[in-house]
């Protein structure tokens, strides 16, 4: 791994650590069965009632994070910690444990450092440099939903359900407030998401996010994706994200989205 984060913002590296939500040309969407009226209001109750069940607003847990992207394929140690709605800190490290990267936001700002280079990037999250990054119209509340398989908010109606072609769970399509369209797999054995496809409003695909199986916290009975694939058109290439070390949902200590920059560090602030 040769290259920088830094050089530049739409650095591929970069939008892993911040977005780590990627993509791969030729994505399709799914066939599906149509259901009987009966069965798909049934259907439908029980994707409601999964998006009515409590989830632990904190996260932290570690992954094997591996890509290919622009022709480039990597693989890093990292770590990721979230903090509900919008806190968050994505740490990569090399084979020894030191730390390369860091992306921290506390919802308003985010600094982005290199430590082999001693260079910070800092701006608010409402800026343009922002955007190059994770583009719009995601958002930081996004990524807890799209990388522990949770559900969002759903709309009181227009919700529609079908069958996948294996008969083994239920294909769901609603439209946001942000005219994203949202295809969701709820798996019917184990009554989880299994893939969620995002589309802008141009019927593009965004992101395919895949949910190969889960962990589950035995104190807490919450679950979060052990193996997710990604995929989709906000940037050409594939990541894959394996679930390694601890997995915690006890909440984080404010300090870790604020960073003490060294003082030797060069700090460069965007627009």
């Amino acid at each position: 791994m040769n290259f920088s984060p830094f050089r530049p913002l739409r650095n591929p590296l970069l939008c892993i650590l911040l977005l780590t939500l990627l993509s791969a040309c030729g994505v399709k969407l799914p066939k599906t069965s149509p259901l009987p009226q009966l069965e798909q209001q049934q259907a439908i109750s029980l994707l409601k009632a999964l998006s009515n069940e409590a989830q632990p607003p904190s996260v932290e847990t570690g992954y094997n994070l591996s890509w290919t992207i622009l022709g480039q394929s990597g693989r890093v140690e990292a770590q990721l910690q979230m903090d509900e709605p919008d806190q968050l800190r994505f740490s990569a490290y090399d084979p020894l444990g030191r730390t390369l990267y860091l992306a921290v936001s506390n919802g308003a700002t985010f600094t982005l450092v290199d430590n082999r280079a001693a260079k910070v990037r800092r701006g608010r999250v409402d800026g343009a440099a922002w955007r190059t990054v994770i583009p719009a119209p995601l958002g930081l509340k996004d990524m807890a939903p799209l990388l522990g398989g949770r559900l969002e908010t759903l709309p009181a109606g227009g919700i529609k359900a079908s069958e996948n072609v294996e008969k083994t769970g239920y294909w769901f399509v609603w439209q946001d407030t942000r005219e994203l369209t949202h295809h969701v797999l709820l798996d019917r054995e184990r009554n989880l998401v299994a893939r969620h496809i995002l589309l802008d409003k141009k019927k593009a695909i965004l992101l395919d996010v895949a949910y190969m199986n889960y962990d589950q916290d035995r104190e807490t009975g919450y679950q979060w994706p052990h193996t997710t694939e990604l995929s989709g058109d906000l940037v050409k290439g594939k990541v894959l994200l394996e679930r390694s070390g601890k997995l915690s949902f006890d909440p984080l200590p404010v300090s870790i989205f604020h960073l003490d920059i060294p003082p030797h560090f060069n700090v460069e602030q965007l627009n």
